[in-house]
């Protein structure tokens, strides 16, 4: 699989912008990439431009993170910000992913989710919507609770009366 068919290269993120480094291998400049593979759905690494030729640089976002902490690129309350983003993202897009199986047979590489009518959905409202299902199970739980708490203070009140 090519490189361009399972990442995209140069993508620019709000919540965590890390230091590009140089390989200590080949000391070419290391770069971010963000996946397209199924598995790993939207997920940032980082790997040498020679990666797979001359190199074999290649990390996750929080290993990534971990590594420029350990080579003093990142040190103190910025390398703690770095991982503890890092691991933000990550549990983010895990979640996300958990969402996705739930609904079956969903694809994660596909950004849009097809329905049986042909309709179609973005991840981020399939996301919201399963969101949505969690509440209202909490308030028909709720609704249950206060319907059987009213029921035991009825039978109360008329054994009380007798």
């Amino acid at each position: 699989m090519s490189a361009s068919s399972s990442s995209v290269s140069a993508i620019r993120r709000q919540a965590l912008a890390l230091r590009l480094a140089h390989c200590q291998t080949c000391k070419e400049k290391v770069r971010m990439y963000v996946s397209k593979t199924e598995k790993h759905d939207r997920r940032v690494f980082y790997k040498c431009q020679n990666h797979g030729v001359t190199c074999d640089f290649w990390r996750w976002e929080l290993e990534y993170v971990e590594f420029l902490v350990d080579k003093h690129y990142l040190s103190g309350e910025a390398g703690v910000d770095a991982i503890g983003a890092a691991e933000e993202h990550r549990e983010e897009l895990l979640k996300a992913q958990e969402l996705f199986y739930m609904n079956g047979s969903v694809s994660l590489g596909k950004k849009v989710l097809k329905n049986d009518s042909g309709n179609l959905m973005s991840w981020r409202q399939a996301a919201s919507l399963m969101m949505l299902g969690k509440e209202l199970v909490m308030l028909m739980k709720m609704l249950v609770a206060v319907v059987v708490l009213l029921g035991v203070a009825a039978l109360v009140r008329i054994m009380l009366k007798k």
